[in-house]
């Protein structure tokens, strides 16, 4: 563990030292004032009173992971999407059998202050990417309305990043503009903490169907372990990254809740959020690739159901931001293949009967077991009342799995960048 805590330690000098060549045209600084060392808070979920369910065409909930990580579609999917892109007037094809899916379903905001005076605005957190970018006043009046946007201009503590700007892609649509600096402050239960001069990619423009309509949420705030690797020319650290030294320790907690109070905890670990013991495992790279960023882990393995535990290693990859749970093709159809009245729709998307009796997923964390009830199998009920889309899908046989909210909705995750490693509990 000593390794590699120190392994970690190594690559944020690294970094430090690389970005202070690339600063902006604010100095990026933590915040002083009230705050103090060893600061631990609690921020606690906060949905839109403008948040409405937003209709997505199924094959755009399937691809969106394929498209943020840059992954290989499997076959069905990747045609799919082909004709939806070539019928993206109308959203929907007959592919996908003509049905849509609420988007929105397991996707958490919390309350970000901006700027001075403080601007506050409903920010996504998502541990799959390290970008942090806004709904801007740079962008159309028509993709602004109903929601709260950043103003730097309105900001007396903002400035311009000259050459800077960034550039995000989803299947659901996509994001590009300027970078500014500006004051970025979380504040909640037990404290806060603030980055003076901070970059903040401000949207221009956002393409696509899907993405625009999202009213509940005005930005994205990545919290993977390294930089976000959408501006350019200068990827930049993340603010997690950033705000490490004035954490009591050097991690935070997610605790999502789907429709209800979820938190995520900054420089502490809360005992009364899970039960039993924190299985922990050391974060690795991708593809031999130490700054990558992302959570990532080898499980020890698999069982499905009361079926014996199958100890092969898998690296996964944990990213809060996605809707879904992908595994490896061979393991998801065995588990589906224990469901009765499972089957795929033309775009590969599995779905059940509602009614169906649905086993529980093991994964192995060294030692240690985690199980997913059957309840965390199942991503949304159709519109049909019979069929659900299911949690888990397909991804290559190659390829690392991804959990996704499904199942961060019944774990207690730790994510410690002080020790390089993710921990895992259950949740009372």
């Amino acid at each position: 563990m000593l390794e590699a805590a120190a392994i970690a330690l190594l690559w944020s000098m690294v970094l430090s030292l690389v970005l202070v060549a690339n600063a902006g045209a604010l100095p990026r600084v933590l915040l002083n004032g009230d705050q103090k060392l060893n600061t631990s808070f609690t921020i606690t979920q906060a949905k839109s009173p403008n948040w409405t369910p937003q209709r997505v065409p199924i094959t755009a909930i399937y691809a969106a992971p394929f498209i943020k990580h840059k992954m290989r579609m499997p076959k069905k999917l990747r045609d799919a999407v082909a004709e939806l892109d070539s019928n993206e007037t109308s959203g929907i094809h007959h592919r996908a059998n003509g049905q849509t899916a609420d988007g929105t379903n397991g996707l958490y905001t919390f309350p970000v202050k901006i700027g001075t005076p403080p601007q506050t605005l409903r920010i996504l957190f998502d541990t799959g990417s390290g970008d942090f970018w806004v709904w801007s006043w740079l962008m159309p009046g028509t993709l602004t309305a109903g929601r709260n946007i950043y103003n730097g201009s309105n900001s007396t503590s903002s400035g311009r990043w000259d050459g800077q700007s960034f550039n995000i892609n989803y299947q659901q649509g996509n994001a590009y503009g300027l970078v500014w600096q500006d004051t970025v402050v979380l504040e909640g239960d037990g404290g806060q903490l603030g980055v003076a001069g901070n970059p903040i990619e401000c949207a221009q423009n956002i393409g696509g169907t899907h993405l625009p309509a999202l009213t509940g949420i005005d930005g994205m705030l990545g919290l993977n372990m390294w930089v976000n690797d959408s501006e350019s020319p200068n990827p930049q650290q993340t603010w997690f990254n950033f705000i490490l030294p004035k954490l009591s320790a050097p991690l935070f907690t997610a605790n999502f809740v789907r429709n209800g109070v979820g938190t995520i905890d900054f420089g502490f670990i809360n005992p009364t959020k899970y039960t039993g013991s924190i299985a922990y495992t050391p974060v690795v790279p991708l593809n031999g690739w130490p700054q990558s960023g992302y959570w990532l882990f080898n499980w020890s393995g698999f069982a499905i159901g009361t079926r014996n535990f199958n100890s092969t290693e898998l690296q996964v990859l944990t990213d809060s931001g996605c809707n879904i749970v992908l595994l490896p093709q061979s393991i998801s159809h065995n588990y589906y293949s224990r469901v009765q009245g499972a089957f795929q729709q033309s775009n590969g998307f599995w779905a059940f009967p509602c009614a169906a009796t649905l086993p529980s997923f093991t994964f192995g964390v060294g030692s240690t077991r985690i199980v997913m009830g059957a309840k965390h199998m199942i991503y949304i009920a159709l519109d049909d009342g019979i069929n659900c889309l299911g949690a888990i899908q397909d991804t290559a046989e190659n390829s690392y799995a991804i959990i996704g909210s499904p199942w961060f909705e019944g774990l207690f995750v730790v994510h410690d960048y002080g020790g390089n490693r993710i921990g895992f509990a259950a949740r009372p």
